[in-house]
């Protein structure tokens, strides 16, 4: 099973080592095959010295740990996506958050769910049947957790 992660999956697997969506995107067996755009790393950098202060980490680890959370997922280029996925996903995101078209233009390519802890994105693209996308809870049921 193929499943785009977006940033705030990440985050939350960094505040939480232990909990709920660090097990499903670190430990889930069976294991996903994880994807995310290379955008991701972006979005990280933005937020690493929130991350910091929230977790006491010095800004030198928390680079490390998020290099060894992705590391266990697959990163897609953004050039590897075809255009026609870039300007869906921009349709579909223009009223939610333009932002986050790099996920859902990726889960169109891979044509595969998107995973998000993001709520005002899930809503919106469940209310628009156009994609396939999954919160946690969702992700959990999927899997037989």
């Amino acid at each position: 099973m193929k499943i785009v992660v977006d940033a705030n999956i990440v985050i939350s697997t960094l505040l939480k080592t232990d909990g709920v969506v660090a097990d499903l995107l670190m430990r889930a067996t069976p294991r996903p095959r994880f994807h995310f755009p290379e955008f991701i790393r972006t979005e990280l950098s933005l937020h690493r010295s929130k991350l910091v202060r929230l977790t006491g980490a010095s800004l030198d680890d928390m680079a490390l740990a998020e290099e060894v959370v992705l590391s266990g997922l697959t990163a897609v280029p953004a050039e590897f996506i075809d255009t026609v996925h870039w300007e869906r996903a921009a349709a579909l995101v223009a009223k939610i958050d333009p932002k986050d078209d790099h996920y859902v233009a990726l889960a169109l390519h891979l044509k595969c769910p998107l995973w998000t802890g993001d709520k005002p994105l899930w809503k919106g693209l469940k209310a628009s049947g156009q994609i396939e996308v999954w919160n946690t809870q969702e992700l959990r049921s999927a899997l037989g957790k």
